[in-house]
């Protein structure tokens, strides 16, 4: 009991107290309070001094109160996917309850993980990338898959990737994705001419396109004499501009390492893979699935197709479909192709788009 509570507590005992030898109206009279305050508190100390405590207002009975089977739905899909929070597994799961419903049930099973707190406010730019072109102003890193504890022991078959190559746009979030089992600078530059030729095949020019990278080996970071066929190369070949982040500033990569942060417990925390041809199957389930289903809140509560469908209606989606590919096995070859099985997912899908 509180202090607040023990005071009120020591008060309603003086108060029946005096009542029972001089009467509510006396009583009423001398602690300035009604004789229903008086009588209503009088005839609950007669259960004991225990009844002078607080009881709680909560109704009996609650006609709209979600169901048990309704909030065993919350908890399953909460269980299932412990990385959303109420407002997406009521979107994504499409659960018959609103989400301050969903956020109660959560809270009251003790299933709501605290916000970490900030110690310093980061300003917003939020407003700045969304009027940025669409798919001209791309974020590009590597995400080590190493240390992830669920994935680790699948990592160890024969040919599963270690490594994550990852190109997002800041304007519509939208990823690229890409894998290997070595960091190099090779990998990431065939990455980088992938999606190139990608976006050059869909009309966009190129000479106004920005790629912004750390200080990484694998982008050039510790090259003083750029190379034609190095990262850096591939990007002045078709008149793109390189920037690098400030050093220390990780922040300024903030789109692509968020990616990083959202990718681990929806992906790689969820999903087993029996062997690379499983794993490169699922990620592209995953890509597609966060190109043109995840809707984002920082953008608008729109899915990156959304926000090209807005902002670029001349484009057509089949831009946003380049699948994720095992770098590993394509060495040499022609990446700037679309793979066979893309058509095939987009005919499915977009049956009327020409």
């Amino acid at each position: 009991m509180n202090r607040i509570a023990q005071d009120k507590f020591a008060l309603r005992h003086e108060v029946v107290r005096y009542a029972e030898t001089h009467g509510l109206r006396a009583a009423a009279r001398r602690y300035e309070c009604s004789r229903t305050t008086v009588r209503l508190w009088f005839h609950r100390w007669k259960d004991g001094d225990d009844a002078l405590a607080d009881h709680s207002r909560r109704p009996h009975h609650s006609p709209k109160r979600t169901s048990e089977a309704v909030a065993a739905k919350v908890i399953a899909a909460r269980e299932k996917a412990p990385c959303f929070g109420a407002r997406r597994l009521v979107d994504m799961f499409e659960l018959p309850v609103g989400k301050g419903a969903a956020h109660r049930i959560l809270r009251d099973e003790k299933l709501i993980r605290p916000r970490p707190r900030k110690n310093q406010r980061k300003a917003d730019l939020r407003a700045i990338k969304a009027a940025q072109p669409p798919l001209l102003r791309l974020q590009m890193d590597t995400k080590y898959l190493n240390d992830i504890p669920h994935y680790f022991p699948q990592m160890q078959q024969p040919g599963m990737p270690r490594f994550q190559y990852t190109i997002r746009c800041e304007a519509l979030g939208a990823l690229f994705l890409t894998y290997s089992c070595e960091l190099s600078k090779t990998y990431a530059t065939l990455t980088l001419q992938r999606v190139l030729a990608h976006l050059a095949a869909h009309g966009l020019d190129l000479t106004q396109l920005v790629v912004r990278t750390d200080l990484g080996t694998e982008f050039d970071g510790d090259t003083v004499h750029y190379r034609d066929d190095g990262f850096h190369g591939a990007l002045t070949a078709v008149g793109a501009t390189h920037r690098f982040n400030p050093p220390a500033h990780p922040n300024a990569n903030a789109d692509v390492e968020s990616s990083h942060a959202t990718i681990e417990p929806e992906f790689f925390d969820l999903e087993s893979f029996r062997d690379p041809a499983h794993f490169l199957a699922a990620a592209t389930t995953y890509q597609h699935f966060f190109n043109f289903a995840r809707k984002n809140r920082s953008r608008g509560n729109f899915t990156p197709a959304d926000l090209l469908a807005k902002r670029a209606p001349h484009l057509s989606p089949k831009i946003l479909l380049l699948p994720p590919i095992l770098l590993d096995a394509h060495v040499g070859q022609d990446l700037s192709g679309p793979p066979e099985h893309t058509g095939r997912w987009y005919k499915c899908h977009f049956p009327n788009e020409e």
